[in-house]
């Protein structure tokens, strides 16, 4: 049976520049042609999953302006309820500056905008998004105070929750115990353990660390190399999808959208990390953030060429 997702987030207008390689300080490259995109962490990964036929609210903060009336539109023509789309009156819509290098890889600059002004007391006063949610998911895009009230309404409702550690910052245990499972990258990993890693070796160590800090399950995703899942009792090393990535921007998203998909639809655990494994890698595959991410469609012929 299928529950219901809950993604509380952030909005943001992506501009994207192809550059032949970053700039150095005080450099000027030229660029090709600007794309400008909808994303931001919580509105890729909320309609991520909605692609993939998740039930889906998403949660999120737009400015009073032409980019948040468009992306409020956006949004709702992706079936995500409007009265839980807010707005500031003074702040405007959160932007995003990529730099995108022809391997695929990207250095991203964010202004928050409106996604700094998502507070507790809108939390409270939409407490009712909460309700009969089975999957809630977070990222760090928005004030960490915020997403802490997110997670404890989470673990009042006995929502799984799940937690996005990006951008990374340093988060107290008493942060980490709300979060079932945790989902970093390498560097978020490395940040938030303390441990560097040299080798696969380290992984094991890396996940006991988290897991000692509260957290219920931990999957560290590696990019090309796949990823690494622990918990108390299981421990699994799953290979990436062999895919030529064109833009990585938003594989995460698509990882963390099909994870929760695959939790809300109660599949095993393997199960679940392999779907999203899959949709992550196909993500690599296209440009831009939401427009890269697969619906079940695409996900299911991918997995259908590459068992």
């Amino acid at each position: 049976m299928k529950r219901r997702i809950l993604v509380m987030g952030s909005s943001n207008i992506d501009f994207i520049l192809r550059v032949p390689r970053f700039p150095n300080p005080g450099e000027t490259l030229t660029g090709e042609n600007l794309v400008t995109a909808f994303g931001g962490k919580g509105a890729n990964q909320a309609v991520a999953a909605r692609r993939l036929g998740g039930k889906v609210l998403f949660l999120t903060k737009l400015g009073n302006d032409s980019f948040g009336e468009s992306y409020r539109k956006y949004l709702t023509d992706h079936g995500l309820p409007s009265r839980f789309l807010l707005q500031d009156k003074k702040l405007p819509t959160g932007v995003a500056v990529i730099e995108l290098i022809p391997n695929g890889e990207n250095r991203i600059i964010v202004c928050p905008g409106a996604n700094g002004s998502l507070s507790e007391k809108d939390l409270q006063k939409h407490h009712v998004a909460w309700s009969g949610v089975g999957v809630f998911v977070v990222q760090l895009e928005i004030p960490l105070y915020t997403v802490k009230k997110g997670l404890l309404l989470a673990r009042k409702n006995g929502s799984i929750s799940i937690l996005n550690p990006a951008p990374a910052i340093p988060l107290p245990a008493k942060v980490l115990s709300l979060v079932d499972f945790l989902v970093p990258n390498e560097w978020e990993a490395q940040s938030l353990s303390g441990i560097e890693m040299k080798g696969e070796k380290d992984l094991p160590r890396i996940g006991q660390k988290l897991l000692d800090r509260g957290v219920k399950n931990v999957v560290i995703t590696l990019g090309a190399h796949g990823l690494f899942f622990k918990n108390r009792d299981e421990e699994i090393r799953m290979d990436a999808f062999g895919v030529k990535a064109v833009d990585t921007t938003s594989a995460g998203d698509a990882f963390m959208g099909a994870l929760a998909c695959g939790l809300a639809a109660e599949k095993p655990i393997r199960e679940a990390l392999k779907i999203a494994s899959a949709a992550g890698a196909l993500a690599a595959t296209r440009l831009g953030a939401q427009p890269s991410l697969p619906n079940r469609r695409d996900l299911e012929r991918f997995l259908g060429k590459h068992p």
